[in-house]
């Protein structure tokens, strides 16, 4: 009796140590009958239940099993000890007959003395299981570091990986996709070793799970890491091109695994994710530096308009920094009740000029010409009709009569048209900010 006690209280204390380690890698509770050959076919009703009794008679922890065979359908009975034991007389009854389809209904016992006894049982089966694994555990252990020293070097290597790309980034994916495959290989090497491949597919479905959750909870996260890998790949725009995005316009100075960062024209730091600037409208404006610029002048309804064009073209082709070729243009855009809009355009390199300065000095030059030559550019007429009451009536005063038409010509404004740089050097800085983490390249193929 003390050595029965004993024996249980040995089996209850391995149970609790082993209870952390997967049932998948252990090998199932020991069943003398699964090591038997399915017969062909189904037997005769008395043979097949003779063979059922007694494959169920050498299941260790069943008590009062019989077997009854009801056409092509066996039903077995019982009471286990264990939730293993009634899966154990399940299939040792289909290997010894051959049936297609066993009604198991063997109950689970509810004594705690044989609870107790099935538990130790199992947990007794599983070490000698483990006991069966321990020669070949070191091997699987030593292959298992192999390989992780083998990975670990392949980090190490930088000019494999520069054969693929030339962006740092992409480098670094490919060199963390290669040794998480030397791994994996390992890991599975291992585990064929031990014979517990099976244990692959449990591992697969957790982490198939796990990664849905993952997916969930860092979508956005997910997002912008999968954009900034597609943007590296075929660049838009390159470091300090003059860009508009999502809105913001700005020079692009970095961009990074989440965000691309530009600074305004004001100064400012504008970081927008990398998901939205894959799926948004992107201008580039320095990937051909000839922009051109547009602005519109109202001139009066009794106005020579075919005059009122041609000086408006031949000013701003004399101001600074506007490019002979494109040829600057005007054209009749709107025919109002005061006035008739008159839309002038010209053409600025912007790698060599400011385009806003030349813009604001081709307005200035316009709007003197037209002053001096008395194009008139009228403001807005309104027309007030007051029903009931006396308006008392006062003379409208003559129009003021500009410059003659004879007056020598005013000299066009010349000032400063060069290309400001202040943000460009603001834009720098910040990007020297980045380090390694700037991901643009000037080498990269762009689209």
């Amino acid at each position: 009796m003390t050595t029965s006690i004993h024996r249980t209280r040995t089996a209850l204390i391995a149970f609790m140590i082993l209870a952390v380690f997967s049932h998948g890698v252990c090998a199932q509770p020991y069943t003398p009958d699964e090591q038997q050959t399915p017969t062909s076919g189904f037997v005769e009703p008395e043979v097949a239940q003779q063979a059922a009794e007694e494959a169920l008679s050498q299941i260790e922890g069943l008590d009062g099993a019989e077997a009854q065979v009801s056409g092509s359908v066996i039903t077995i009975t019982g009471t286990a000890d264990d939730a293993s034991v009634i899966d154990a007389a399940e299939r040792a009854v289909i290997a010894a007959t051959g049936a297609e389809r066993v009604k198991n209904d063997i109950t689970l016992s509810l004594d705690l003395q044989d609870r107790t006894r099935g538990a130790a049982n199992r947990v007794s089966q599983r070490v000698e299981s483990w006991i069966g694994y321990l020669p070949v555990i070191p091997v699987a252990v030593l292959v298992v570091l192999i390989f992780a020293l083998l990975s670990w070097l392949l980090g190490k290597l930088h000019w494999p990986f520069a054969r693929f790309t030339r962006n740092p980034f992409l480098q670094d994916i490919i060199r963390k996709l290669a040794q998480t495959v030397v791994m994996l290989s390992g890991v599975l090497l291992a585990l064929d070793i031990l014979d517990a491949m099976a244990l692959v597919g449990g591992v697969l479905g957790a982490a198939g799970v796990a990664g849905i959750a993952i997916g969930f909870a860092f979508k956005d996260l997910i997002e912008n890491y999968i954009a900034s890998i597609l943007l590296s790949l075929r660049q838009p725009f390159r470091p300090q091109d003059h860009v508009l995005i999502d809105g913001h316009e700005g020079l692009v100075t970095a961009m990074n695994t989440r965000t691309t960062v530009l600074t305004t024209f004001d100064g400012n730091v504008v970081r927008i994710p990398n998901a939205t600037v894959f799926k948004t409208t992107i201008i580039n404006y320095t990937t051909d530096p000839r922009r051109r610029f547009g602005f519109v002048v109202g001139v009066g309804s009794d106005v020579d308009l075919a005059q009122a064009i041609e000086v408006g073209t031949r000013i701003i082709e004399g101001t600074p920094g506007v490019l002979e070729t494109p040829k600057p243009a005007a054209l009749i855009t709107k025919l109002g009740d005061s006035s008739i809009t008159v839309q002038l355009y010209g053409w600025v390199d912007q790698s060599q000029h400011s385009f806003g300065k030349v813009q604001s000095i081709a307005m200035q030059n316009v709007k003197a010409e037209y002053d001096r030559l008395s194009i008139d550019m009228p403001e807005p007429i309104y027309k007030i009709r007051i029903e009931g009451g006396q308006i008392s009536h006062t003379p409208t005063p003559p129009p003021m009569k500009g410059p003659e038409p004879d007056s020598p010509p005013r000299s066009n404004t010349t000032g400063d048209v060069s290309r400001d740089d202040t943000i460009s050097t603001m834009s720098q800085q910040t990007g020297d900010q980045q380090g390694d983490e700037n991901l643009l390249d000037e080498q990269a193929p762009a689209e």
